[in-house]
């Protein structure tokens, strides 16, 4: 069992940040210490947490990932394939083809991004090169 300060430090998402996740239900409530209200978080929270984390930065809006919390568990576990119903599963399965649909367009973007800078880091080494020979000369 991991504190909230020891969860923030391992994964680099703020106590608050996972405080708020937790308040609009994309975490399930965690586990209180005895005794006191400090929240303990498990390693099957810790894998949610780096499943959300690793959609959000992919850009999925936590709107959509939220659809995923609702419904239950955001991963599915091997002991409970039964809990999760067609509806679920379908629901899931678009959800994530509409977001690799996205990440194939950021993908084609960014590679024709690189190739512009690849090619204008060329040039520039061209111009770079042809001054340092010109200076030679001189």
């Amino acid at each position: 069992m991991y504190a909230i300060g020891e969860v923030s430090r391992m994964t680099g998402i703020s106590a608050s940040t996972l405080r708020y996740y937790e308040s609009i239900s994309l975490l399930p409530e965690p586990q209180r210490a005895a005794g006191s209200q400090a929240r303990r978080y498990t390693d099957s929270d810790l894998k949610i947490i780096a499943f959300i984390d690793g959609l959000k930065k992919t850009g999925m809006r936590l709107e959509d990932i939220a659809l995923f919390a609702q419904d239950g568990c955001l991963l599915m576990r091997q002991e409970q394939p039964d809990t999760l119903t067609a509806q679920i599963l379908s629901k899931r399965v678009d959800l994530l083809m509409k977001h690799i649909n996205q990440l194939q367009e950021q993908i084609a973007h960014l590679q024709s991004v690189k190739s512009i800078a690849a090619e204008r880091r060329a040039i520039y080494a061209d111009m770079l090169e042809d001054r340092k020979a010109a200076m030679g000369r001189e």
